[in-house]
């Protein structure tokens, strides 16, 4: 089973990202006010953010090991990228000092950054199996990112995927209920050439068929994306 990282992960925290995160319908804009706490808390997001990420291959017919049903697929890859302890260090302190408003934002912050860099070691992985080339290219349908937790996929499977990744090479760990400290962490999953997908393009719901999902970031054209979980 091939391998790779950490890696360095340079998310941008971009202010649109941080918006949805923050729940702000496509195209209404902040008070000035809240602008301005916006952008203080992207630069310093960016700072504390110490973003790394490591993936690794598994045999299609091995998915029962991480609670994947088996689809025809040429191959499935395993992700984990995580954004380090500072943010959320700095998050708990803000609240502690009764700065509720900074730190909901900072948080979101993170919460884009997290996606960000999961999006980015996506794009590793697919480099790294040949199905897109250096320079961004496409040469193959890999199936869109999907996590523990959405969808059909329960959490129970987190302790075997972190596991088969190797968590412990980015510090990650899982408190008694599966979730991943630091809490800006995302472990995923892609099914790589698979002809009966899912959901198709690399991530995002617009591109996603996942029938039952607690999280809709955007619109989609499938007429179930807006379907209750």
């Amino acid at each position: 089973m091939s391998r790779e990282g950490p890696v360095p992960l340079r998310p941008p925290v971009e202010r649109g990202a941080v918006l949805r995160c923050l729940d702000y319908p496509v195209g209404r804009e902040p008070p000035a006010r809240t602008r301005a706490l916006i952008e203080a808390a992207v630069d310093e997001a960016r700072q504390l953010i110490d973003a790394r990420g490591a993936w690794c291959a598994l045999e299609p017919a091995r998915c029962g090991e991480v609670g994947l049903l088996p689809i025809d697929a040429e191959g499935l890859a395993l992700g984990l990228v995580t954004l380090g302890p500072m943010l959320e260090g700095r998050v708990a302190q803000l609240q502690a000092n009764g700065a509720l408003t900074r730190a909901l934002i900072l948080d979101a912050c993170g919460s884009a950054a997290a996606e960000e860099a999961a999006d980015l070691l996506s794009v590793r992985v697919l480099q790294g199996v040949g199905m897109i080339a250096g320079g961004g290219g496409a040469v193959g349908t890999p199936g869109c990112r999907l996590s523990p937790g959405y969808g059909g996929w329960s959490l129970d499977h987190q302790p075997a995927l972190l596991a088969h990744i190797g968590a412990h090479r980015l510090e990650v760990t899982l408190t008694p209920g599966h979730m991943m400290t630091p809490r800006k962490s995302i472990s995923f999953a892609m099914w790589l050439g698979a002809t009966q997908r899912p959901a198709e393009g690399l991530a995002g719901c617009a591109a996603c068929g996942l029938r039952r999902c607690r999280v809709v970031v955007r619109p989609s054209s499938f007429p179930f994306a807006s379907e209750s979980p």
